[in-house]
Parts: structure tokens; sequence; C-alpha cells
């Protein structure tokens, strides 16, 4: 059966001359393709004389430049792609002639054969070129899209030039150049009262500060005070480096009122600061109050405000020492109590209380000063500020782990600081201010005493309290610091190493559990030598100053850099020499190890036990385990029994309720009849 084309638009018979047709136009389209690849391997060999791009045909000579440009190879891919989708399109309109005619079977079945076959080596030609990319160096930008993932550089910050050049203080707190009486500035009474508490020479951190604050106040009115951060080791004498200025500044006030205001995060440190400030005002006729919630709210409100039936309210105290949380409640309930005349607000343990929100406390302090909800930043000193504002308060920041969080810096509207900090080594100390360099290296961020010796020790959870029982007795050590991560575990290790002891030690625990008269307790034994090992949790880390303790023990490892530097904090103080050790589990070497790094300590030595001297003391381990065991068991049946008879007293509460009820009830009906 012969095979006929029917030209749809002229509607003739067109099946004589078709198939001539047919040739010429399939002639033309594959002259049309020739063409096509012709340009195309111009275009190749033009990018390859321009970027060195490798192909099939040639290679690269050894110590040939592979680098290129991005824009480069995005111009290649653009053309090549082009390219190949203009070859495709052509072969896909080979299938329509010029006049509207459909091509035979024949035809058809040929165009199919090249396309695929042009297609296939452009897709050779595309991955050849691909692979060849790849083998490219990689450049400075990322290509959206690809599978690299090398390690990106890291950006460095760059510091505040106060933060990058501060003054330096040394942390040998053995070699003391600076006495009492070689500082100026400081009356005599206040002088002859430190000698009386067997202060003769002042440490470095004071012998900086506390001229430095001095003389800023003794400047003209138009000089508005710069604001200090202070980052020195625990123990250095920081609580006393900002007493002795404000006490001696403000001793001349006339009438009083609240003048400095003293942020602590806790009671405890609260009540430290408040006895130093009050044994230097006895002196004077300054007044200093604590209100941390020990005592009632009103019994506090009647310490701090007074009302005077002719001058009306008036201001009993110029110094308060409180606590974050409770100096909210006295800004929104206390009447008259104002920091309008506000001139040092020193904030100690400054990274601590900055991460407290607790009820959002700098809020309200800026609202009272300022009368708005927001600190306005100090403005640049001019004749029209000084005319229309008076000084900020004077900002003191303390604290051994100083922040150097922009953010957190920036909600304190700091007025033109200066930076105190301390470094134990001093070749990272630089000689002269950075100028036009990154300043990315904030040093003396966790400082710590250079007569702190630390140490670390490997062990397995099963010999964990064997090696503790075994450096406390094997050292004869008195007066250990042991410091846990809950309150649970340091009962337990209590318990465990007065039954592995036989009564030869004498422990005792601290936790928020206790009361604060019981927590006084266990402490004043404690500095008084009457317990031997003292285990902890981080209650005791910050801040608190406890005399003769030698030696501190991280029985677990505390999760921050933070909580390290301040648990060996609490030994080597004063000058004094101190020991430091932490046990870790094996899986935790790495971590511990990432904090020393965080903390630039690259001194800190293992400490090793073995477990042949471990031998002897394995059949009173057990013993003290199952006794531990049996103690633990008793502990948790009393607390069920316990609550067995509350839950007993609140059912039978109501019972009892009603009885009296049905009993009262007859005796009134009665007495009316009669």
């Amino acid at each position: 059966m012969d095979m006929f084309v029917i030209n749809r638009y002229l509607a003739v018979d067109s099946s004589g001359d078709q198939c001539t047709k047919e040739k010429e136009n399939l002639q033309k389209l594959l002259q049309k393709i020739e063409e096509r690849r012709k340009q195309k391997k111009t275009t190749l060999n033009a990018l390859q004389n321009e970027t060195g791009y490798i192909t099939e045909s040639s290679t690269m000579p050894q110590g040939g430049n592979e680098s290129e440009s991005v824009s480069k190879k995005k111009k290649k891919k653009r053309k090549l792609s082009d390219a190949n989708e203009a070859d495709r399109e052509d072969v896909k309109n080979m299938r329509i002639t010029e006049t509207g005619d459909v091509i035979s079977n024949d035809a058809q079945t040929d165009l199919i054969k090249v396309d695929e076959s042009y297609q296939s080596e452009n897709e050779i030609k595309d991955s050849n070129e691909v692979d060849n990319e790849e083998n490219l160096p990689e450049s400075e930008f990322t290509v959206l899209g690809s599978d690299s993932f090398a390690k990106k550089q890291k950006v460095k910050r760059v510091l505040p030039s106060w933060l990058a050049n501060p003054s330096v203080v040394s942390v040998n707190l053995k070699e003391l150049h600076t006495t009492v009486d070689d500082i100026g500035g400081l009356d005599e009474d206040i002088v002859a009262e430190m000698k009386e508490n067997h202060i003769t020479h002042l440490f470095p951190v004071q012998a900086q500060v506390i001229p430095w604050l001095l003389s800023s106040a003794n400047k003209p009115s138009m000089y508005w005070p710069s604001d200090i951060c202070v980052s020195a080791p625990t123990g250095s004498g920081k609580t006393l480096a900002f007493v002795l200025p404000i006490v001696q500044i403000l001793r001349k006030r006339v009438i009083p009122c609240i003048r400095a205001l003293i942020i602590l995060p806790v009671q405890d440190l609260a009540t430290q600061v408040y006895k130093v400030f009050k044994t230097y005002c006895s002196v004077t006729n300054l007044k200093v109050a604590l209100i941390t919630g020990q005592k009632s709210f009103v019994m506090e409100q009647q310490q701090l405000i007074k009302i005077n039936s002719t001058f009306g309210p008036q201001s009993l105290v110029d110094i308060v020492v409180t606590t974050p949380g409770r100096l909210v409640d006295h800004l929104k309930s206390t009447p008259n109590f104002s920091l309008k005349h506000l001139r040092f607000l020193v904030i100690d343990e400054a990274d601590r209380v900055m991460e407290c929100i607790q009820n959002d406390w700098l809020y309200h302090v800026n609202k009272n000063i300022y009368g708005n909800d927001e600190q306005p930043i100090p403005p640049p000193l001019t004749p029209a500020t000084l005319k229309t504002m008076r000084p900020p308060p004077q900002k003191l920041l303390f604290s051994a782990t100083l922040s150097q969080d922009p953010e957190k810096l920036q909600l304190l509207g700091l007025f033109q600081p200066k930076l105190f900090t301390s470094v134990v080594s001093q070749e990272k100390v630089p000689d002269e201010p950075l100028v036009g360099e990154l300043r990315g290296e904030f040093i003396g961020k966790y400082t710590t005493p250079a007569e702190l010796k630390e140490k670390f020790c490997i062990v397995t959870p099963e010999t964990k309290p064997l090696v503790l029982y075994y450096l406390i007795t094997s050292h004869r050590w008195k007066q250990v610091l042991c410091f846990v991560d809950s309150q649970r575990a340091a009962h337990r290790l209590s318990l465990l190493l007065k039954h592995l002891s036989q009564g030869n030690l004498t422990c005792a625990e601290m936790s928020s559990v206790l009361w604060r008269q019981q927590r006084d307790e266990v402490i004043r034994r404690f500095v008084d030598g009457q317990i031997d090992i003292l285990i902890s949790t981080d209650a005791l880390a910050r801040g608190m100053d406890m005399p003769n303790v030698k030696y501190v023990i991280s029985y677990d490892l505390p999760k921050y850099i933070k909580n390290y530097i301040h648990r060996i904090g609490r030994t080597g103080r004063a000058g004094k020499s101190g020991k430091a050790i932490t046990l870790i589990l094996q899986n935790q070497v790495s971590t511990f190890q990432d904090m020393l790094k965080t903390a630039g300590k690259n001194s800190v030595r293992e400490l090793v036990v073995s477990e042949d001297t471990l031998l002897p003391f394995e059949e009173q381990y057990k013993s003290a385990l199952g006794q531990l065991k049996q103690d633990m068991e008793d502990e948790r049946n009393s607390l069920l029994q316990k609550m067995k008879e509350k839950k007993t007293k609140k059912v039978m509460a109501p019972r009892r309720k009603k009885l009296k009820l049905k009993q009262f009830k007859p005796r009134k009906v009665m007495s009316t009849k009669t």
C-alpha cells in the first residue's frame, strides 16, 4: 500500500513530490545542525584559550595555572547551556517542515536518531566539563547548590578599644608594694580602721582602683566620671576596692538619701558585703541597710523611709545592699523609695547579676532614676548637655568572669568605660595599645590566682568515691571543700564518706534545702576547723569568702567554664596557696580540655591514682555501700510514712468539722425550746 501525505492547508494530494521535498528539508536541517556544531566547537576552543579549562583532547601541563574566577565559570556554563538548548530546539523543530508538512515515519526515525546521538554527545561533554570544574581549587565564594563541606573561615570580631586595651592588674598577691599609708585620699580614721582589721598592704586591684575612683570624684562637676569594669580573680580584694572609695566620697554628705546602691545575685553575698560596709561606716555618719528578704517587708520599709510630720518623708540610709528581686519589690511597693540622688551603682558578680532577669530589675531601676522606661544613652559632653542633664550614676562592675557580650554591656549604658583586668601570663599583655589591628582577644576574661595549683584525676564511676576518700585520708587533708552537681548527690556522698571513714572524718553537706540559720552554722563550723570536708552544691561556688580553705575538689565536672573558675576560686585567696583537683571520667576528658582551652590554661597536669593503691579499701568500701543503701531505704520509708500521716490529717479534718456542727445544732434547738 502506497504511503502518501496530504497537505491539510492546500487540500491537494502531494504524494508525488513529497519524497523529494522531505529529502531537501532533511538535508537543510542536517546542514544547519552541522553548522551549529562547528559554531559550538569554535566557542569551546575560545573559552579554553581564555580560561585554560581541561577538555578531553587537551591535558593540563604540570605546574599549570589551575585557578579561575567564578565569573568566568558561570559565563562558560551559561554559554554551554544556551548552545545545548538551541541545538535541542532545532532538532525538535526539524519534525515540522517549513511549509507545515508532516514528515514521513522514516524521516522521523532518522531525526530521532540524530537527536539522541547529539544529546548524548552533549551530555558527555557537559559531564566532562563538570568533572574538570570539580578538580579546580575552591574559590572564596560559595557556589549555591554545591555539595562542598569545606571548613568555613572563622570571623574575627573587633572589640571596642576600652575592652581591647585595659589597665592590667597583677595577680601576684604575695609581693605587695603599696601600704595603706602610701595611698592618698583616705582619711586617717578609715586608715586606722583598716589597720585594726589587720590590713597593712593593699592588693594590686585595690592599689589601682581606689586611687582612680578617688581622683575621678575630685574633678569639677562638668567632667562626668567614667564607668569602670574590673575583672580580677576571686579573693583578690575586689570588695574593699569599691567599699573604701564610696565611704570616703559620701562621708561628707549633709542630708541622708540613697546615694549608693550595691546589687548582688544572692543573699549570702549581700550579707558578706553588708558586713564590710558596716565596718567602715562605723567611723562615719553614713547609714547602710541590707535589703534581701531576711526580714519582713514592713520591717525593711521602716528601715528605709521615715515619715516626718514637719519635713515629710525622709530617707534613713545612704547605702543600700540588696538583691535584684527584693529591690524591685521595694521600687514597686515602698512609697517614697527613690533613687533620684543615686551617685554609685555597684554590680558585684556582674555576669551573674546581668543574667538574672527576675522582674526585669534593670528596667525598674532606670525608670526610677530617669523617670522613663528606658535609660538614655550617655550623650557627648557639651554645654547644652551639662545645662539640661545631671550626671548619671557612676557604674562599677566587678567580676572574676566578666562578660564581653556587647549586647549585655550595651544594656547598662556605660559612659566612657575603663577596664581593669588581671592576667596570669604576662606574655599575652600588649606593650602598646592596638592601633589599626583586629582586636579580637579579651585578655583576662577568666582569671585565677597565681598561687592556685590545678590538677585533674581520671576515675571510673565505680571507684570515684573511693578515690576521693583516698586523696583526703592519704594526705591528711583538712578543711576540704567538695563540689557536686545536685543536693541529692551531696547527701549521698556525705553519708558514704561517714560510713567509709567509720567516724574518723567529720562530714557535712550544704545546699539550698537548708535554712539560712543552718547554712550559717555549717559555714561557721567549717571555717573554725570543726568540719573536715564540706560537700556542697554550687551555692557556695561564687563570691563566698571562707578563710583557710586549702583544698577544693570538683567531684562532679561543672557544666560551664564560669562554674569551674568560681569553684576553684574558693581557695588560694588573699595570697594564700591552694590546690584544686577535678575528678573526671574517661569520656569527659575532651570536654574538660576544651574548658581549660577556653580559659587559656595549658599547664593543668594529671594526678594519677592507680587501682593497686585502692585495693586495701575494697572490703571497707563494699561495707559502706551496703550501709548507704540501707540509709537511703530508711529515709524513703520515713518520707512515705510522713506523707501518709499528712494525708490522713487532711482527710480527717473535714469529718471533725461536720461532727462539731451536728453536735452544735441540737443544743441550739433545745435552748430555744426551753
